[in-house]
C-alpha cells in the first residue's frame, strides 16, 4: 500500500539540520542570548540618577523603570513558554529579539516617565523570550548531566553580566548620556538577533512533527539521550522549588548589600560594587567548572546532576549558617565576605543541575516548563527584598531570609532526591 514519505522525510531534514547546527556555537549564542535579559538591567544602574534628573521624578519613581521590567520578565515567560509548544521555538525567540531591539532604541527617546514604564515592560516582556526559550532549547537537544552542564553555563553567564554591565554602562555615560545606553542594547540586541538568525534551528520537533519519537542528536554536552526519562510531577515541583528558593536566597542577600556594606561597614560606592562583582564571578567560575566536571568520573566517584544540586545545597545552607553567625555575633567584615562568598559559590551550579532535572522530571511540555520555573524564580526572588524590608533595617533580616530559604531549598532537593531513589529502586 503506497504512503506518504512528506512528512517523514521533512522530520529527517528537521533532525539532520538540529543535529548538525548544535555544538560549542549554538551553545555560545544561547548563553549571549540568555544573557540579554540581565544586561537590560545591569547596564542601565549606572544611568539610573541620570534618567531621574533628565526626566524630572524622584530616585524611587525611576527605580520603578527596574520594577516594570523584572514583571515584563516573569509575564513574559508565561506567555512565550507555552506559545513556543505549539509554534516552535525558533520564530518566538528571533520576534522577541527584534521586539527588544526596538524597544530598547525606543526608550532611548522616551519623553517622560509613563512612556518609559510602558515601553520598559513590554523590553522586560520581549526579553523573557531569551530565558525561557534558551532553557526549552537546551531540553529540547539534550538532557539529564548533558543538559546541566549547558544550563549551568547559561546560569554562570547570567551571573557573569549584573557583575560587569555596570562597567558598560559607566564607560558609555562617560562620553554619553543613560540614552545611549538603550542605543547600546539595541546594537548588541541586533549583532544577536543577526546571528541567531543564522544559526538556531527549529528544534521543536515535536511539533514540526507530531507523533514522532524525540531524535537522536549532537547537543551542546555530547549526544542527545534518545528518550526522555518518566515523568514525575512531585520531582519537577520540588526541582523548581530548589532553584526559586536558591534565587529567593540570593536576592535577599543582593537587595539589602549597599546597606549593608556601605552604611553598616563604611563601604564606597567603590568598594560595595568591586566586592559584589568579585562574589558572583565566584558564583558564575564554580558554575563553569561544575559544567565540566558533571557526568566525569573520579576517584571520588561520577558528578551527576542530582548529586551536584545535593551537595549545592549542602554548600549553601553551610554558607547561609556562617553568615548568620557572622551577623549576629558582629564579626569583622571579612568574616561576613568570606561567608557570603560561600553561600553564593555554589548557586549557578545548583540551579543549572535543577533547572535540568526539573525539565527532565515535568510532565508538560518543554516551553511551559521552562516558563513556569522561570515565573516561579522571579516570583520568590522579587519576595525577597520587602520580606527582608518588613523584619527590619539592619543585616539580621537579610541573614534569616537568606538562611530559611537556603533550608526550604535543601528540604525540597532532598524530598525530590527521595523520590528519584524510590522511582528507581
Amino acid at each position: 500500500m503506497p504512503t506518504s514519505t512528506g512528512p517523514i522525510r521533512a522530520a529527517n531534514d528537521n533532525t539532520a539540520k538540529v543535529a548538525t547546527a548544535v555544538g560549542a556555537g549554538l551553545l555560545a549564542l544561547l548563553v549571549l542570548v540568555s544573557a540579554m535579559p540581565p544586561l537590560g538591567t545591569a547596564a542601565y544602574l549606572a544611568g539610573l540618577p541620570l534618567a531621574a534628573e533628565d526626566l524630572g521624578i524622584t530616585t524611587g519613581a525611576a527605580q520603578l523603570t527596574l520594577t516594570v521590567y523584572i514583571i515584563g520578565l516573569a509575564v513574559g515567560q508565561l506567555v512565550i513558554g507555552p506559545l513556543s509548544d505549539r509554534s516552535g521555538r525558533r520564530m518566538p525567540l528571533l520576534i522577541g529579539i527584534v521586539a527588544f531591539v526596538v524597544l530598547s532604541a525606543a526608550i532611548a527617546f522616551s519623553p517622560n516617565l509613563e512612556v518609559m514604564l510602558v515601553l520598559r515592560f513590554l523590553q522586560g516582556f520581549a526579553a523573557s523570550a531569551g530565558m525561557v526559550l534558551g532553557r526549552a532549547i537546551v531540553h529540547d537537544l539534550v538532557q539529564g548531566d548533558q543538559a546541566a552542564r549547558a544550563l549551568n553555563m547559561i546560569t554562570a553567564a547570567g551571573l557573569i553580566v549584573p557583575a560587569l554591565a555596570p562597567v558598560l554602562g559607566s564607560a558609555i555615560l562617560a562620553v554619553a548620556d543613560w540614552r545611549a545606553i538603550f542605543l547600546v542594547l539595541a546594537a548588541l540586541g541586533a549583532a544577536v538577533g543577526v546571528w541567531s538568525a543564522i544559526k538556531i534551528p527549529e528544534t521543536n520537533l515535536a511539533r514540526t512533527a507530531p507523533g514522532r519519537a524525540p531524535a537522536t542528536g549532537q547537543g551542546p554536552g555530547g549526544p542527545r539521550p534518545a528518550q526522555k526519562a518518566a515523568p514525575n510531577r512531585l520531582r519537577f515541583i520540588m526541582y523548581t522549588a530548589v532553584v526559586s528558593l536558591a534565587f529567593m536566597a540570593m536576592y535577599a542577600y543582593i537587595s539589602s548589600a549597599p546597606f549593608v556594606f556601605q552604611q553598616l561597614h563604611g563601604f564606597s560606592p567603590a568598594g560595595y560594587a568591586l566586592t559584589g562583582a568579585v562574589i558572583s564571578l565566584i558564583m558564575a567560575g564554580v558554575g563553569i567548572v561544575g559544567s565540566r566536571l558533571i557526568g566525569r568520573t573520579t576517584k571520588f566517584g561520577t558528578l551527576t546532576a542530582s548529586r551536584a544540586v545535593n551537595l549545592g545545597l549542602i554548600v549553601l545552607v553551610l554558607g547561609a549558617v556562617l553568615v548568620l553567625a557572622t551577623v549576629f555575633t558582629e564579626a569583622h567584615v571579612a568574616w561576613y565576605i568570606a561567608a557570603l562568598t560561600i553561600a553564593a559559590a555554589p548557586v549557578a551550579l545548583l540551579s543549572g543541575s535543577a533547572t535540568a532535572l526539573a525539565m527532565d522530571a515535568s510532565p508538560l511540555p518543554g516551553g511551559t516548563s521552562s516558563a513556569i520555573i522561570g515565573f516561579t524564580q522571579a516570583l520568590l526572588g522579587a519576595a525577597a527584598p520587602p520580606l527582608v524590608g518588613m523584619l527590619g533595617v539592619d543585616a539580621r533580616p537579610m541573614a534569616v531570609v537568606l538562611v530559611a530559604a537556603a533550608i526550604l531549598a535543601l528540604v525540597a532537593g532532598r524530598i525530590a532526591a527521595s523520590n528519584e531513589r524510590g522511582r528507581d529502586a
